[in-house]
């Protein structure tokens, strides 16, 4: 399912693009004239949330990049934001990449629960119960808005913490089985707890008046569970041992800070001079690119293989639907660079 196809592109920060999904304004829209007598308590509500948001999938984003991989794209969706974050397909650097994003929603509920607690000296607004729903007050203080902000990041927080899987708490619970039972049998026992979990996730949305949104959440995560058991019942999941080849750290000349903000790397003041003058060796705007473009089509050439041999043993009722997706989206490219 390729939710980029339906967004488009609003900016672009530290070399990743950000996209928003055409649902997305629709969301937006609808909550607005559903709040049409507090539209404006509405709006800021909505620019926190989607803020918070952003830069909890900035945070996924530069874990992965922290641990050798790498970032392209981050779109918003009205269930939330997805990372299109690349790491390495081992326990330790996954777990970094997930943690990345609740460890954003963890800081800025310590700055912002602080502030309160100083503010107020009570800790009546700051133990609260992160499902108990989110208190918006008619006024628009700097103190008022700062305990919104930071009752939006504790019900993110704990939302996200949830162990069902896609959540990061599900994946998080994914990594830290991984070195114990391995990668197939640490994924089947996450997305099995997942599904549970979206089934209980639905009653409740059902449940509670609403709520209809943890509804369209169970339902995604109930189909991101089950694709998921699939593909590791198929044995399509693989610990990526060829990742460091081309985007390991070792291969990198950036320090650390500069690759996780996708900053180039720093040159000497001597060959920066000679470059203005067009002399000396020119900085390649894209670097590994080629190398990244000829892995990834060895990967693709060894899934088709191995795609066409199960279909010639068992028949094509036997690929199930994430390998027919792979397997049209293969052909598709291989007959476009024919053509």
């Amino acid at each position: 399912m390729d939710f980029l196809s339906a967004s488009f592109k609003i900016g672009r920060l530290f070399g990743i693009n950000v996209r928003i999904h055409i649902l997305f304004l629709i969301f937006i829209a609808w909550r607005l004239i559903a709040w049409h007598s507090d539209i404006g308590i509405a709006a800021m509500f909505l620019a926190m949330l989607f803020g918070t948001v952003l830069v909890h999938e900035f945070g996924h984003c530069f874990g992965a990049r922290a641990v050798g991989g790498y970032a392209q794209n981050i779109l918003m969706w009205p269930l939330g934001g997805l990372a299109y974050a690349h790491a390495p397909m081992r326990p330790w650097p996954q777990f970094v990449t997930v943690a990345a994003g609740p460890l954003v929603n963890v800081i800025f509920c310590l700055v912002s629960g602080a502030i309160v607690l100083g503010y107020t000296r009570s800790w009546e607004l700051i133990l609260l119960n992160p499902f108990g729903g989110i208190y918006l007050t008619p006024g628009f203080s700097w103190i008022e808005c700062t305990w919104i902000f930071y009752q939006v990041n504790l019900f993110l927080l704990a939302f996200n913490l949830l162990p069902i899987y896609p959540l990061d708490g599900g994946q998080l619970f994914q990594t830290a089985l991984w070195p114990y039972v391995g990668l197939q049998r640490a994924t089947v026992i996450a997305c099995q707890i997942g599904l549970a979990g979206c089934v209980l996730l639905g009653i409740w949305g059902i449940a509670r008046e609403g709520t209809s949104m943890l509804v369209f959440i169970a339902v995604f995560g109930g189909f991101t569970c089950f694709q998921r058991l699939q593909m590791a019942r198929y044995g399509m999941l693989q610990e990526d041992s060829r990742y460091e080849v081309f985007h390991g750290p070792s291969h990198d000349p950036r320090p650390m800070w500069r690759r996780i903000l996708g900053l180039k790397h720093k040159s000497s003041p001597a060959s920066s001079k000679l470059k203005d003058y067009g002399y000396g060796p020119q900085e390649n705007p894209n670097p590994g690119a080629w190398e990244q473009k000829q892995q990834e089509q060895l990967w693709d050439d060894t899934e088709l293989d191995r795609l066409l041999q199960k279909v010639s043993e068992h028949g094509i009722n036997a690929l199930s639907y994430v390998e027919r997706q792979k397997l049209e989206r293969i052909t598709r490219e291989r007959q476009n660079t024919d053509r």
